[in-house]
Protein backbone atom coordinates (compact mmCIF):
# COMPACT_ATOMS: atom_id res chain seq x y z
CA UNK A 1 0.00 0.00 0.00
CA UNK A 2 1.08 3.86 -0.98
CA UNK A 3 2.10 5.13 2.33
CA UNK A 4 1.99 9.05 2.92
CA UNK A 5 3.48 11.14 5.25
CA UNK A 6 2.66 14.88 5.20
CA UNK A 7 5.29 17.54 5.80
CA UNK A 8 6.86 17.38 9.28
CA UNK A 9 6.79 21.20 9.64
CA UNK A 10 3.94 23.11 7.55
CA UNK A 11 1.47 25.37 7.81
CA UNK A 12 -1.24 24.50 10.41
CA UNK A 13 -4.10 23.65 7.96
CA UNK A 14 -4.36 20.59 8.49
CA UNK A 15 -5.39 20.62 12.44
CA UNK A 16 -6.73 24.66 12.05
CA UNK A 17 -8.89 23.04 9.25
CA UNK A 18 -10.44 20.29 11.58
CA UNK A 19 -10.57 23.33 14.20
CA UNK A 20 -13.70 24.64 13.32
CA UNK A 21 -15.77 21.78 14.12
CA UNK A 22 -13.53 20.43 17.42
CA UNK A 23 -13.45 23.40 18.85
CA UNK A 24 -17.42 23.92 18.67
CA UNK A 25 -18.06 20.17 19.68
CA UNK A 26 -18.10 17.98 21.91
CA UNK A 27 -15.87 14.97 22.41
CA UNK A 28 -16.73 12.00 19.68
CA UNK A 29 -19.41 9.90 21.22
CA UNK A 30 -17.72 6.66 22.67
CA UNK A 31 -14.78 8.53 23.45
CA UNK A 32 -13.33 8.66 27.38
CA UNK A 33 -10.95 10.63 28.86
CA UNK A 34 -8.77 9.39 32.07
CA UNK A 35 -5.70 12.73 33.29
CA UNK A 36 -3.83 11.38 36.60
CA UNK A 37 -5.78 8.15 36.68
CA UNK A 38 -8.96 10.17 36.88
CA UNK A 39 -12.04 9.73 33.93
CA UNK A 40 -13.13 13.26 33.53
CA UNK A 41 -16.55 13.38 31.46
CA UNK A 42 -17.67 16.87 32.29
CA UNK A 43 -16.52 20.48 32.42
CA UNK A 44 -14.53 21.28 35.82
CA UNK A 45 -11.75 22.21 37.50
CA UNK A 46 -8.90 19.54 39.16
CA UNK A 47 -5.83 20.59 41.46
CA UNK A 48 -2.42 18.48 41.12
CA UNK A 49 0.26 18.83 43.49
CA UNK A 50 3.87 18.55 43.70
CA UNK A 51 3.30 14.41 43.79
CA UNK A 52 1.36 14.71 40.58
CA UNK A 53 -2.06 13.94 42.17
CA UNK A 54 -5.25 14.92 40.43
CA UNK A 55 -7.98 15.74 42.85
CA UNK A 56 -11.54 17.68 41.87
CA UNK A 57 -12.42 21.35 42.47
CA UNK A 58 -15.43 21.15 41.17
CA UNK A 59 -16.18 24.52 39.24
CA UNK A 60 -14.56 26.90 41.43
CA UNK A 61 -11.03 27.58 39.50
CA UNK A 62 -8.30 27.11 42.02
CA UNK A 63 -5.51 30.17 41.52
CA UNK A 64 -3.20 27.96 40.22
CA UNK A 65 -1.88 24.47 39.36
CA UNK A 66 -4.80 23.08 37.96
CA UNK A 67 -6.26 21.25 35.01
CA UNK A 68 -9.54 22.60 33.21
CA UNK A 69 -11.69 20.63 30.85
CA UNK A 70 -14.35 21.99 28.73
CA UNK A 71 -16.50 19.39 27.69
CA UNK A 72 -18.29 21.69 24.95
CA UNK A 73 -14.87 22.25 22.98
CA UNK A 74 -13.31 18.98 24.06
CA UNK A 75 -10.58 21.40 25.67
CA UNK A 76 -8.20 20.08 28.42
CA UNK A 77 -6.14 22.96 29.88
CA UNK A 78 -2.98 22.28 31.83
CA UNK A 79 -2.27 25.60 34.17
CA UNK A 80 1.30 25.07 35.88
CA UNK A 81 0.15 21.70 36.37
CA UNK A 82 1.94 18.81 37.55
CA UNK A 83 0.62 14.58 36.80
CA UNK A 84 2.91 11.92 37.92
CA UNK A 85 0.13 9.49 37.90
CA UNK A 86 -0.93 7.04 35.32
CA UNK A 87 -3.99 5.14 34.39
CA UNK A 88 -4.37 1.43 36.59
CA UNK A 89 -4.95 -1.38 34.51
CA UNK A 90 -8.04 -2.08 34.53
CA UNK A 91 -10.45 -4.92 32.72
CA UNK A 92 -13.57 -3.09 33.85
CA UNK A 93 -12.82 0.14 32.80
CA UNK A 94 -13.26 1.71 28.52
CA UNK A 95 -10.12 1.51 27.55
CA UNK A 96 -8.15 0.29 30.86
CA UNK A 97 -6.61 -2.51 28.95
CA UNK A 98 -5.60 -0.39 25.74
CA UNK A 99 -4.30 3.08 27.00
CA UNK A 100 -2.84 1.45 31.05
CA UNK A 101 -0.07 4.12 32.57
CA UNK A 102 -0.58 6.83 30.85
CA UNK A 103 -1.08 10.63 32.58
CA UNK A 104 -3.51 11.79 29.94
CA UNK A 105 -5.84 9.05 27.87
CA UNK A 106 -7.82 9.25 24.97
CA UNK A 107 -9.77 6.33 23.72
CA UNK A 108 -12.53 5.44 21.38
CA UNK A 109 -13.21 1.93 20.58
CA UNK A 110 -16.34 3.32 17.95
CA UNK A 111 -14.84 6.15 17.03
CA UNK A 112 -12.28 9.16 16.44
CA UNK A 113 -10.02 10.29 19.59
CA UNK A 114 -9.69 13.81 19.73
CA UNK A 115 -7.80 16.12 22.02
CA UNK A 116 -6.99 19.63 21.95
CA UNK A 117 -4.67 20.69 25.28
CA UNK A 118 -4.09 23.95 25.91
CA UNK A 119 -1.16 25.46 27.72
CA UNK A 120 -0.83 28.17 30.11
CA UNK A 121 2.55 28.44 32.28
CA UNK A 122 4.89 25.57 32.81
CA UNK A 123 3.48 22.14 33.35
CA UNK A 124 5.53 18.72 33.81
CA UNK A 125 4.20 15.08 33.27
CA UNK A 126 6.21 12.41 34.44
CA UNK A 127 7.22 9.23 36.41
CA UNK A 128 4.30 7.48 34.35
CA UNK A 129 5.07 5.10 31.22
CA UNK A 130 3.59 6.99 28.50
CA UNK A 131 2.65 10.46 28.85
CA UNK A 132 -0.09 11.48 26.40
CA UNK A 133 -1.46 8.22 24.36
CA UNK A 134 -4.81 8.75 22.30
CA UNK A 135 -5.94 5.64 20.69
CA UNK A 136 -8.23 5.32 18.57
CA UNK A 137 -9.20 1.60 17.60
CA UNK A 138 -11.96 1.74 15.37
CA UNK A 139 -11.96 3.71 11.69
CA UNK A 140 -11.71 7.11 13.50
CA UNK A 141 -8.75 9.14 12.73
CA UNK A 142 -6.85 10.04 16.30
CA UNK A 143 -6.21 14.03 16.44
CA UNK A 144 -3.89 15.80 19.69
CA UNK A 145 -3.60 19.64 18.96
CA UNK A 146 -1.52 21.19 21.72
CA UNK A 147 -1.53 25.21 22.02
CA UNK A 148 -1.46 28.02 24.20
CA UNK A 149 1.52 30.15 25.29
CA UNK A 150 2.63 27.80 27.74
CA UNK A 151 5.26 25.23 27.59
CA UNK A 152 4.85 21.33 28.62
CA UNK A 153 7.82 18.75 29.62
CA UNK A 154 6.40 15.32 29.37
CA UNK A 155 8.12 11.99 29.47
CA UNK A 156 7.68 8.28 30.07
CA UNK A 157 8.94 5.14 30.81
CA UNK A 158 7.77 3.86 27.37
CA UNK A 159 6.83 7.28 25.05
CA UNK A 160 6.03 10.67 25.65
CA UNK A 161 3.44 11.05 23.39
CA UNK A 162 1.34 8.69 21.57
CA UNK A 163 -0.96 9.40 18.72
CA UNK A 164 -2.69 6.19 16.99
CA UNK A 165 -5.33 5.21 14.67
CA UNK A 166 -5.53 1.87 13.88
CA UNK A 167 -8.25 2.01 11.25
CA UNK A 168 -7.35 5.66 9.83
CA UNK A 169 -5.13 8.74 9.68
CA UNK A 170 -3.31 9.79 13.00
CA UNK A 171 -2.34 13.67 13.49
CA UNK A 172 -0.45 15.37 15.79
CA UNK A 173 -0.77 19.44 16.05
CA UNK A 174 1.70 22.04 18.18
CA UNK A 175 0.64 25.60 17.89
CA UNK A 176 2.46 28.24 19.50
CA UNK A 177 3.23 26.49 22.54
CA UNK A 178 6.83 24.63 23.57
CA UNK A 179 6.20 21.19 23.70
CA UNK A 180 9.36 18.93 25.25
CA UNK A 181 8.43 14.85 24.82
CA UNK A 182 11.38 12.03 25.96
CA UNK A 183 11.22 8.37 27.09
CA UNK A 184 13.38 6.17 29.74
CA UNK A 185 12.56 3.16 28.03
CA UNK A 186 14.72 1.04 25.87
CA UNK A 187 12.30 1.63 22.58
CA UNK A 188 12.98 5.66 23.50
CA UNK A 189 10.16 6.96 21.46
CA UNK A 190 9.85 10.88 22.41
CA UNK A 191 6.63 10.66 19.67
CA UNK A 192 5.04 8.09 18.20
CA UNK A 193 2.25 9.31 15.52
CA UNK A 194 0.88 5.73 14.14
CA UNK A 195 -1.71 5.30 11.32
CA UNK A 196 -3.24 2.40 9.69
CA UNK A 197 -1.11 0.81 6.82
CA UNK A 198 -1.92 3.20 3.47
CA UNK A 199 -3.54 6.17 5.75
CA UNK A 200 -2.02 9.72 6.67
CA UNK A 201 0.72 10.23 9.84
CA UNK A 202 1.06 14.27 9.93
CA UNK A 203 3.49 16.22 12.75
CA UNK A 204 2.45 20.14 12.34
CA UNK A 205 4.32 22.71 14.08
CA UNK A 206 3.23 26.70 13.86
CA UNK A 207 5.18 29.38 15.79
CA UNK A 208 6.01 26.79 18.71
CA UNK A 209 8.39 23.57 19.00
CA UNK A 210 8.19 20.08 19.43
CA UNK A 211 11.43 18.66 20.90
CA UNK A 212 12.46 15.11 21.17
CA UNK A 213 14.68 15.14 24.24
CA UNK A 214 18.69 13.43 23.35
CA UNK A 215 18.23 9.51 22.73
CA UNK A 216 14.67 10.04 21.85
CA UNK A 217 13.47 10.11 18.56
CA UNK A 218 10.18 11.25 16.29
CA UNK A 219 8.48 8.33 14.98
CA UNK A 220 6.40 7.50 12.25
CA UNK A 221 4.19 3.58 11.96
CA UNK A 222 2.10 2.62 9.50
CA UNK A 223 0.63 -0.89 10.63
CA UNK A 224 3.44 -2.86 11.47
CA UNK A 225 5.82 -0.84 8.99
CA UNK A 226 8.52 2.27 10.97
CA UNK A 227 9.45 4.88 9.70
CA UNK A 228 11.49 7.39 11.80
CA UNK A 229 13.19 10.41 11.59
CA UNK A 230 16.47 11.63 13.22
CA UNK A 231 17.69 9.22 15.34
CA UNK A 232 20.06 9.48 19.00
CA UNK A 233 20.49 13.22 19.43
CA UNK A 234 18.33 16.47 20.06
CA UNK A 235 15.55 16.91 17.63
CA UNK A 236 13.75 19.85 17.13
CA UNK A 237 10.84 21.51 14.60
CA UNK A 238 10.09 25.14 14.65
CA UNK A 239 8.15 26.92 12.57
CA UNK A 240 6.82 30.31 12.42
CA UNK A 241 4.82 30.87 9.27
CA UNK A 242 7.03 29.44 6.97
CA UNK A 243 7.73 25.37 6.38
CA UNK A 244 10.70 23.97 7.50
CA UNK A 245 12.42 20.80 8.15
CA UNK A 246 12.92 19.61 11.62
CA UNK A 247 16.51 20.16 12.72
Amino acid sequence: MKKRILSLCMVLALCLGLLPATALAAAPGGQVLYVGGVQISSTGYWTTDSNGNVTSAGATQPSDNYIHYNADTNTLILHNATIKKGLDYNESIQGGTYIPGSAIGVFNQSGNAELIINLEGASTIENVSTGIYLLSTSVGNATLTITGSGSLNVSGSWKGIQVQSNGNNAALCVENAEVTASADGAVKNGVLVQAKDGSDVSLTVNGGSLTASVNANIWFQFGSGLRHTHSDRQQQCHCAGQRRDCE
